[in-house]
């Protein structure tokens, strides 16, 4: 419900580093105005946010408009938002999960995200893809949050690669899905891996804290791709003075080892990686009040 170029360089140094099985756990500053040497170059998108990875020729991308929200690919899906004064949004406490589609997707409603070709895993490992092949994949989610209020210590949560959580649909197999979370009253950092809905593999949240981001800005980045091993990569960043100056928090590699039950959905192994691209993206809260602005999706060029 709705009621209301420039290029920097970038040097990542890495901190800490603390490896179990496939999870690393990680900090490392990515300082954007640093001359010491360029890994890349790091451009500003339309909102004057960093990109942390290039954008990929051709890729599908999501930036959430302010004035006109309902563009042909967001989706509140029942959340009760409204407009702030300085141009940010507002959403109320519930069950949120606020949907972006890709440009190529459009919004694709429950019907028919549930009548998809296949939910079986071993065939989405071939095919690639849930909807289409420009679905996204290799991804950079980013947005700014203000939490205001919120019932014991919740997270904000940025979803990739699922297209239909719903016990009702083919047993629960469009669920997989990869969770980038912030927790709320603490200032940390995990992940989740959905094998089906509902079944999930979740970290302890890491050593890495930045405080509470109760009443204040900051932003908060998911990056998710695959990797040439096949395996993938997450990797969580944040923004904690919301002066466009990202830290890295947090990463985890998994490499199909992660997970006790992706058979369930037709899978080879039980921790299969969640290869396939997606068309939609969720943000994702449970009992939050906060304010929200600047989110997008960008699909990325990977590192090599």
């Amino acid at each position: 419900m709705i009621t209301g170029s420039r290029y920097r360089n970038a040097l990542v140094f890495t901190m800490t580093s603390i490896g179990i099985l496939s999870i690393c756990f990680s900090i490392a500053y990515v300082d954007i105005n640093s001359d010491l040497g360029a890994t890349f170059e790091i451009n500003n998108d339309k909102f004057g946010v960093s990109e942390l990875y290039p954008t990929a020729n051709n890729g599908e991308t999501w930036f959430f408009n302010s004035s006109h929200p309902m563009d042909g690919q967001f989706d509140p899906n029942k959340a009760n938002i409204s407009r702030n004064s300085d141009g940010s949004w507002h959403v109320e406490p519930g069950i949120t999960r606020m949907l972006a589609f890709t440009k190529s997707s459009g919004y694709l409603s429950d019907a028919i995200r549930s009548n998809l070709t296949t939910y079986n895993y071993s065939q989405l490992s071939q095919i690639g893809y849930w909807y289409k092949p420009s679905d996204w994949k290799n991804v950079e989610i980013t947005g700014y949050f203000k939490p205001l209020t919120t019932e014991g210590y919740n997270d904000i949560s940025l979803v990739s690669r699922s297209v239909r959580h719903s016990t009702n649909v083919n047993d629960g197999c469009g669920g997989s899905s990869y969770h980038n979370n912030v927790g709320i009253g603490n200032g940390t950092f995990r992940f989740k891996k959905e094998m089906w809905h509902v079944d999930y593999m979740i970290t302890p949240y890491y050593n890495t804290s930045i405080g509470s981001i109760m009443n204040k800005w900051t932003g908060f980045k998911g990056i998710i791709y695959n990797l040439a091993n096949n395996s993938l990569k997450l990797e969580s960043y944040v923004d904690k003075d919301a002066n466009n100056k990202w830290i890295k928090v947090a990463e985890l590699v998994d490499n199909g080892n992660w997970g006790n039950d992706m058979m369930h959905c037709g899978a080879r192994t039980e921790g299969v990686v969640i290869s396939w691209g997606s068309p939609m993206i969720i943000f994702k809260s449970d009992f939050v009040t906060y304010d929200f602005k600047n989110l997008s999706i960008r699909e990325i060029i990977p590192p090599k």
